[in-house]
């Protein structure tokens, strides 16, 4: 404990400075967890919608594949059939569905490596870890402003010590 009473205004606003930094210092450990939940929450998000993105990406690719199936498969009729004009439009037929599956290989491949690396990147298990660990968006938005709000209020403490005590480098320590 300090017995000594501050001798002029800006004593005491270097206490109530130092003092609001030491309280925030205090609270570090637990906005930090509160920091590591919103990282964690943020991800889960992304791994959502990247699982999403790859289920559609799937989607369309099984329905190209089956589209063409059924265009060789009619060309193959067409062909046992024997009339040229017929084969001829089924074969191209067949030629467009295998060019659009073609486009749909690519999309399906680049959502299950996007999903693959977030899985890698992050701290989940899969997708379903990810699900269970989403948050609603107002407890998201909640967390993200308190987070974000005591992010400000150490910056600005920590600004306006340094700001009293008249120099960019205290005790050797350049809070830069």
């Amino acid at each position: 404990m300090n017995d000594r009473t501050p001798d002029t205004q800006q004593d005491v606003d270097a206490e109530e400075a130092l003092s609001l930094l030491q309280d925030l210092y205090d609270k570090l450990p637990a906005m930090q967890k509160r920091g590591e939940a919103l990282a964690r929450a943020r991800q889960a998000q992304t791994i959502v919608r990247l699982e999403g993105e790859l289920r559609t990406a799937r989607v369309l690719l099984d329905e190209a594949e089956a589209r063409e199936r059924a265009a060789r498969e009619a060309f193959a009729q067409a062909q046992r059939g024997g009339d040229d004009a017929l084969v001829d439009e089924r074969r191209r037929a067949a030629l467009h569905a295998g060019a659009l599956k073609g486009f749909r290989v690519g999309p399906a491949k680049n959502a299950e490596a996007a999903l693959a690396q977030a899985l890698e990147e992050g701290s989940f298990a899969d997708a379903s870890e990810a699900r269970a660990a989403l948050m609603d968006d107002e407890a998201l938005s909640t967390l993200e402003e308190e987070v974000e709000a005591y992010r400000r209020a150490y910056a600005q403490a920590l600004e306006r010590c340094q700001q009293l005590a008249g120099a960019d480098d205290v005790d050797g320590f350049d809070a830069r």
